[in-house]
């Protein structure tokens, strides 16, 4: 395991690297899975309408009159956030090696603290309009998807690349 905690890559080419794949992975998968999956398939959300409610994060209410364009405007804050999402992670991991001797169960913690995070501090301090609270079975998911779809990439990420250097 000690290996494992010496030879991550810390160069600096390679971190952007890994944090910008850390971030397409997370964005993606958090895009197909629980926003389009989930929430608009399953929940019957129209994917504009999840993607104008992260926008409405920085522009409040008008982001919902804002059409297409203001959806867009969401999907780029959303990956704006899966890459400083990936970057804390893997940036941890540089400076923190009992978290690159054990990154899955760090990144499922990870994941969890992401949701903690984006529930209790992001959106309420956002100018999002407020949503109703979430059922029992969508706060499960909610939860589940922060730690498998969120997390778990990342630590895969880290553990790869620590065998592999």
């Amino acid at each position: 395991m000690s290996t494992i905690a010496s030879s991550f890559p810390t160069t600096r080419n390679s971190l952007l690297r890994q944090i910008a794949l850390g971030g397409l992975i997370v964005g993606t998968a958090d895009a197909i899975i629980y926003h389009l999956l989930v929430t608009s398939v399953l929940g019957g959300v129209p994917l504009t309408a999840v993607y104008q409610y992260i926008a409405s994060g920085a522009l409040g209410e008008s982001a919902y009159a804002g059409g297409i364009a203001t959806a867009l405007l969401g999907v780029l804050i959303h990956f704006f956030i899966a890459f400083v999402i990936a970057g804390v992670f893997i940036l941890s991991a540089t400076r923190i090696s009992l978290l690159r001797r054990y990154s899955i169960v760090g990144s499922l913690l990870y994941g969890f603290g992401v949701f903690i995070v984006m529930t209790m501090i992001v959106t309420p301090l956002s100018a999002a309009p407020p949503i109703p609270a979430p059922t029992t079975p969508q706060l499960i998911v909610t939860i589940v998807d922060h730690i498998l779809v969120v997390g778990l990439p990342l630590g895969i990420l880290v553990q790869r690349n620590a065998n592999t250097n």
